[in-house]
């Protein structure tokens, strides 16, 4: 499950999510990083947190990565597998990172 090519912040995010570590995988996102789940977005910490809750660790969401690709400097767009009690199926993100935090992240439809 770990991908060797991608920086570890992301590869913590998978891990984090499938290990429901909430309290390690909030302090993978910078202070004032944004979430857009597919238009709907989350800025700062604890509105992540709240996210976290309700869409990702709180239903049970296990993650896979298919792939994976760098599309400029420290920007990565990752096709990931998803399993859980929300939803099921397959879809890309688009991890903005910088200093092993996550700046931003963008959950696209597939």
């Amino acid at each position: 499950m770990n991908n060797t090519d991608l920086p570890q912040v992301i590869n913590q995010f998978v891990e984090y999510t499938n290990s429901e570590n909430s309290k390690d995988f909030i302090n993978l996102f910078a202070e004032e990083a944004i979430l857009n789940d597919w238009g709907r977005i989350f800025k700062g910490r604890d509105s992540i947190s709240e996210w976290n809750k309700n869409e990702n660790i709180g239903k049970k969401s296990r993650f896979q990565i298919l792939d994976s690709h760098e599309t400029a400097v420290n920007n990565w767009m990752v096709q990931i597998k998803v399993n859980g009690n929300g939803f099921n199926g397959t879809g890309p993100m688009e991890f903005k990172i910088s200093d092993n935090h996550i700046l931003s992240i963008r959950i696209l439809p597939n």
